[in-house]
């Protein structure tokens, strides 16, 4: 899989989620993000 074939944004918003994700946990932070992913 080549991250190329992806348009920026969503590599962008995929980086975001892995900073989120790598971060120390935040329970408002990670709902947020599951809301995000689940509008995609």
């Amino acid at each position: 899989m080549e991250l190329e074939e992806f348009p920026s944004h969503i590599i962008e918003k995929i980086k975001n989620t892995w900073e989120t994700w790598n971060s120390p946990p935040r329970l408002s932070s990670d709902s947020l993000h599951l809301d995000e992913i689940e509008e995609m």
